[in-house]
């Protein structure tokens, strides 16, 4: 009788241990890891979909809308001199934040780096490309989201590539003594939507310079 007491009581103590305040044990912990793994399929998926647009980040629905915007909001006419202008133009890019790479004053040739945007708005352009990308690829919309696993793979690492590649291009023709005709164009940057904010940045500024600048006249 004292036997069955004694193993009884060893059994309680282990489903105690094994139940209660005490660790987890083997299997408890391969559960809460396989919770956190996200869906394999799913990251599959996002893992082609990434090695895709570091092959080709454009699409060629993105290269004809650039092209068209390109017409539309690319070419500037001002009423003022060469010399004038250009001026104002590297001022302004200054301004913006613009790293000038390259300037030939008697080409009228300046290339640098695209402008700084907020950090909310570039990262919801970016997603709204990634968005967009994936749909043309043939992937779901939802694919480019990050889920809360800690293994899921973030997909800012190729917009941030791509940024680093960006740049601009103002190419300046003077057309008369009071009259200067001014090409503006980006390069690597594929999202028309981005390419649009990026026209509207650099034009705003140099408009503003452009008004500052008439105390020089």
């Amino acid at each position: 009788m004292k036997r069955v007491v004694a193993l009884f009581a060893v059994s309680v103590v282990i489903v105690g241990c094994g139940t209660g305040g005490g660790s987890p044990d083997m299997a408890d912990l391969m559960k809460q890891q396989q919770a956190s793994m996200p869906d394999p399929t799913a990251m599959m998926a996002k893992a082609n979909l990434q090695q895709d647009m570091m092959a080709n980040p454009d699409l060629a629905a993105w290269h004809e809308q650039r092209e068209k915007m390109a017409l539309a909001l690319g070419d500037r006419q001002f009423d003022k001199g060469f010399e004038r202008v250009f001026d104002s133009m590297t001022v302004a890019l200054a301004t913006l934040g613009c790293r000038v790479q390259n300037m030939e004053r008697v080409s009228g040739y300046i290339t640098a780096s695209i402008p700084e945007l907020p950090p909310t708005q570039l990262d919801t352009l970016n997603k709204d490309a990634q968005r967009q990308y994936a749909v043309a690829k043939g992937y779901p919309a939802s694919v480019v989201e990050k889920s809360n696993s800690p293994y899921d793979i973030d997909m800012d690492f190729g917009s941030m590539m791509n940024r680093q590649m960006a740049g601009l291009t103002l190419s300046m023709v003077k057309q008369g003594p009071e009259a200067t005709k001014v090409k503006l164009r980006f390069d690597n940057v594929y999202y028309p939507g981005l390419v649009d904010e990026y026209y509207k940045i650099v034009w705003a500024a140099v408009d503003k310079q452009m008004f500052l600048d008439k105390g020089l006249d």
